[in-house]
């Protein structure tokens, strides 16, 4: 199946123009296309399922200090499970998928970085508050 899929992916491309689909760096091996299919999909699902808890959270404590940084890492998560979806499709489309994942990982760049400013900017209070709540007396 994962073959036939190939064979007929490589023919549209080859008449469509642009680039190859990226399963043809990999020897078009069934073996290791699913391989990279699943796991990047179940990494996907995961990084899906993060954010989703983290919102969940964020939306039953309306008080809770230092939401811009969860929200950051919310945004960072979602743009790294997206980044392996497009690597998905950049094995079978090429072409333009490829100029999608490379806006997705400009993306997932963005939001890497402000989330690490944040947890520096940040850092040392969310500590220090981390440090008094476990160091209250029960």
């Amino acid at each position: 199946m994962l073959q036939t899929i190939a064979d007929a992916t490589y023919d549209i491309v080859q008449n469509w123009g642009g680039y190859a689909p990226h399963a043809i760096c990999l020897l078009r091996d069934p073996a290791i296309i699913a391989t990279m299919v699943v796991t990047n999909l179940g990494v996907a699902a995961a990084y899906f399922m993060i954010p989703f808890a983290l919102w969940r959270f964020l939306r039953r404590f309306d008080t809770l200090p230092f939401r811009s940084v969860i929200v950051m890492f919310v945004v960072f998560i979602l743009a790294c499970g997206t980044s392996h979806v497009t690597k998905v499709m950049t094995l079978f489309l090429g072409g333009w998928s490829y100029w999608l994942d490379a806006a997705v990982c400009t993306v997932t760049l963005i939001a890497s970085l402000g989330t690490a400013i944040g947890l520096v900017r940040h850092g040392p209070r969310i500590a220090s508050l981390a440090g008094r709540l476990i160091t209250r007396p029960a």
